[in-house]
């Protein structure tokens, strides 16, 4: 009877010093190799976001340009990561800041893009949009203003 006693006491004192160490060396070392992905996945869902918020401003502005039957502008300047759109004869522009590892590289066109009355880019061409370890190629098509994104 002394026996039981003495199995159910030693069950009840919990765990080690040393089991306890063990766990908190395990989860030390899974958070040191997770940490630096974590922060990379960040980035990348950061980029996505941003790209899919671009695109949808430059339809914006060209649906813009067509219902308001005036020439919109959209500039980027990269030293302040902002991009500009302004409707011609509009008093305020739309500014909107962009993530900081993020750029844009003018290929075969300038850093701008312009709409008019009808919904036409004015120009074609493509522009590449840097983060820290992903671009992408955003072509503008002459026409109807299309225009795609593709990951390179």
């Amino acid at each position: 009877m002394n026996e039981g006693l003495k199995h159910i006491k030693k069950s009840q004192l919990g765990f080690s010093l040393i089991e306890m160490m063990i766990v908190l060396v395990i989860i030390a070392t899974i958070s040191a190799v997770a940490y630096p992905s974590y922060g990379s996945f960040q980035r990348n869902r950061e980029t996505e976001y941003f790209i899919r918020t671009f695109q949808k401003d430059i339809v914006h502005m060209q649906q813009k340009a067509v219902n308001e039957n005036r020439i919109y502008n959209l500039s980027i300047d990269n030293e302040n990561h902002i991009y500009e759109i302004r409707g011609n004869g509009s008093k305020k522009p739309v500014k909107k800041i962009f993530p900081k590892h993020i750029w844009f590289e003018s290929y075969s066109m300038l850093l701008a893009v312009q709409f008019n009355q009808n919904g036409n880019i004015s120009r074609a061409g493509t522009i590449y949009i840097h983060s820290a370890n992903t671009s992408y190629k955003m072509v503008f098509q002459l026409g109807k203003g299309k225009f795609y994104v593709e990951k390179q």
